[in-house]
């Protein structure tokens, strides 16, 4: 780069001298009136101006603290024909000046100084340069980093709006290097069916379906037991405890959830002023099917892949049969089968026997048990 030196002084001799007195292969650019000056030097960008400190209309301290302010980078330069200690000071206190040379000045001596104000105005401009890079690659960073930030919100987001549709067991597997499937289980079952569910496919309450709010309490109850409703149609619903982990007690929790939901089926029925009862099953299914499916389609040149997970098994199939005797008694009714029975461990007495049944798909019959409602009981004493 060639060096562009600006020397102010109103005495031509020195503007001559000066010239002469540095290298020809610098551009150099002199002004015998500083207002001349001022109306270039943010045009043509100077690396360093020197100015002589007495000039008629101008002193030099106060042309070099306008240069301060229209090139910044520019190194400046006093010229004294005297030593003032105060003038230097205030110069370097208003004009910010580098170097002062006293006039009249020694030719080698003033260039070797100009070389060296050449040399540090290369070396602040290659650091103005490196910190301009780093400040360029720091927005650059902060803006990647503000991507990445934005994707790891949005994938929260994501995953989180994802945990509501997908069962706890499948992030479960997910993060689990041992889960294989598929694998079986023992499950604590519980299923219900609307009785009567065609009369209530135009009812509501609160603006909700009478059934999306059985679904709704249905649902609660279970994940609040630590459950899971597994599936669902319009009528019924199934769902298990069990799948995540091993629980002792399930039969017990899950009887009391089947307690809770004829208690939620009861309030509701009295707050909407409708009528419905639901048949609400119980058994105890062991080896279970558990199982993911994948099904890979071409949907208009984009590939998807859906999983989803069942657990499966002839006890699954027998809950829902069993469920159907609780449509032969009036109220919400539960039935439970001897493998669901003799895991409780409290409320055996409020249970009645009522024998065994041959249910389809189940190798020998099946005895059963019952929770009956208040309205059944009152039936039944009344037939009696």
């Amino acid at each position: 780069m060639r060096p562009l030196i600006v020397y102010v002084d109103d005495e031509p001799m020195n503007l001559t001298v000066l010239e002469a007195a540095l290298p020809s292969e610098w551009d150099i650019r002199t002004f015998d009136n500083p207002m001349k000056a001022l109306e270039v030097l943010s045009d043509i960008n100077p690396w360093i101006v020197i100015s002589d400190q007495k000039m008629p209309g101008m002193n030099g301290v106060s042309f070099l603290e306008i240069v301060k302010k229209t090139n910044p980078y520019a190194i400046r330069v006093l010229v004294t024909g005297y030593s003032d200690e105060d003038l230097v000071v205030d110069s370097v206190r208003k004009a910010q000046i580098s170097d002062y040379i006293r006039k009249p000045w020694d030719v080698d001596d003033l260039e070797h100084r100009v070389r060296k104000l050449v040399d540090t105005y290369l070396l602040e401009s290659e650091n103005r340069e490196k910190s301009s890079q780093l400040e360029k690659k720091n927005i650059e960073l902060n803006a990647a980093l503000k991507v990445v930030e934005e994707a790891k919100i949005r994938e929260e987001k994501f995953r989180k709006e994802l945990e509501c549709w997908a069962p706890p067991f499948i992030f479960d597997a997910l993060d689990s290097t041992a889960k294989n499937f598929p694998c079986k289980k023992d499950l604590a079952v519980i299923t219900y069916d609307i009785i009567k569910s065609s009369e209530l496919h135009d009812k509501s309450f609160n603006g909700i379906s009478i059934r999306s709010l059985i679904l709704r309490g249905f649902t609660e109850i279970l994940l609040k037991a630590g459950a899971w409703r597994e599936s669902h149609s319009g009528d019924s619903a199934f769902g298990h405890i069990g799948l995540f982990k091993e629980v002792p007690n399930s039969c017990d929790i899950l009887m009391a959830a089947a307690s809770e939901f004829r208690v939620f089926l009861r309030n509701l029925s009295l707050q909407a002023n409708i009528q419905f009862e639901c048949g609400i099953g119980l058994h105890y299914a062991k080896d279970c099917l558990i199982d993911i499916h994948e099904v890979n389609i071409d949907y208009f040149g984009k590939k998807f892949t859906q999983k989803s997970f069942d657990a499966t098994s002839s006890g699954i199939d027998l809950v829902h049969r069993i469920e159907k005797l609780a449509h032969d008694f009036q109220g919400s009714n539960v039935i439970l089968t001897r493998e669901f029975y003799d895991r409780i461990t409290v409320g055996k007495n409020n249970l009645e026997n009522l024998g065994h049944f041959q249910f389809k798909g189940q190798a020998s019959e099946v005895e059963v048990f019952a929770r009956l409602s208040e309205l059944a009981v009152e039936s039944r004493k009344k037939a009696a």
